[in-house]
């Protein structure tokens, strides 16, 4: 054989090492566990800069294809156990939701959402009925060292539900920030509402005892702060969008706003949901009797 026979023969059959990582585990890739015959994938954050013993190693702790075998029989299995949420237990975290609640994917992988709530340490016990309230969702509550108001919060975070998911399509159609709809509003029964103001509401009384609500939904755009009022409206509770204006920037922000009369009514609707911990949002029996009692309105 002469010389340059044998350079095109080294040409054909080229040395392992001179092949890059990708290339020698494009040659190894192991077929799906599950029997597809498809073969496993090299990640795309292993496609470079990694070594074949990590590709491996992946393989070894990944061996069915995304969506096949294992993947979707734990997925089945999780939703087949799930104990079931009943229609009053959906309403109420619909209403904590239009309040302090959240609702997220934990992560970029994540099947299914779960719920969340930070709220001061004074709140602990309003907290801890809203977690009582929701047993099913298996939540888990917290005392954290706080960056901000107050040295510390509590806080709760449910396990992931797979009716979460309708829940996050209506609060969060876009799949970003919150988004008030009618759907989500008529979703909201009266106890709802009351974990709505108990979660975002404030009662500011005069000095003789007349009580106006004011509803913080300064998170909200003014439309959506409009069709809220315009629901609450509907639901017999007349409501006014009102603003301020705050900050170096004089940046507005919009809230609800409920007069004397209805103010009495909405007190006096939600008090048999109250708790122990929320008898300051119903005037600690500091109300005074309405002006108009007993005359022709």
């Amino acid at each position: 054989m002469d010389k340059s026979s044998r350079t095109e023969t080294r040409d054909e059959n080229p040395c392992p090492t001179t092949l890059s990582i990708q290339q020698q585990a494009e040659a190894l890739r192991p077929i799906c566990a599950c029997g597809c015959g498809a073969k496993l994938p090299i990640p795309a954050y292993l496609q470079s800069g990694s070594s074949l013993h990590r590709i491996q190693s992946y393989w070894q702790k990944h061996f069915y294809v995304k969506g096949h075998g294992i993947w979707e029989r734990r997925k089945a299995k999780f939703i087949a156990d799930a104990p079931i949420l009943s229609i009053e237990q959906l309403g109420l975290i619909y209403g904590t939701l239009l309040g302090d609640g959240s609702i997220t994917y934990p992560n970029k992988h994540s099947r299914l959402p779960r719920l969340a709530w930070t709220h001061g340490i004074s709140q602990q016990e309003w907290l801890s009925y809203k977690a009582s309230r929701l047993s099913e969702l298996r939540p888990k509550l917290q005392i954290v060292i706080n960056a901000g108001y107050g040295d510390r919060s509590c806080t709760c975070q449910t396990a992931c539900h797979p009716q979460l998911s309708t829940v996050f399509e209506v609060v969060k159609p876009t799949g970003k920030g919150k988004t008030v709809t009618l759907d989500w509003l008529r979703q909201i029964p009266l106890e709802g509402l009351a974990w709505w103001y108990f979660d975002d509401g404030s009662l500011s009384l005069s000095p003789e005892g007349s009580p106006t609500i004011h509803l913080h939904t300064e998170g909200y755009s003014y439309a959506e702060n409009q069709l809220i009022a315009d629901w609450l409206t509907e639901l017999g509770y007349s409501a006014n969008v009102k603003s301020y204006k705050k900050g170096a920037q004089r940046t507005l922000y919009y809230y609800i706003g409920l007069n004397a009369r209805t103010s009495r009514k909405w007190l006096a609707d939600l008090q048999p949901y109250s708790i122990p911990s929320m008898a300051y949002k119903f005037g600690n029996d500091r109300i005074c009797q309405p002006r108009w009692e007993g005359k022709s309105l």
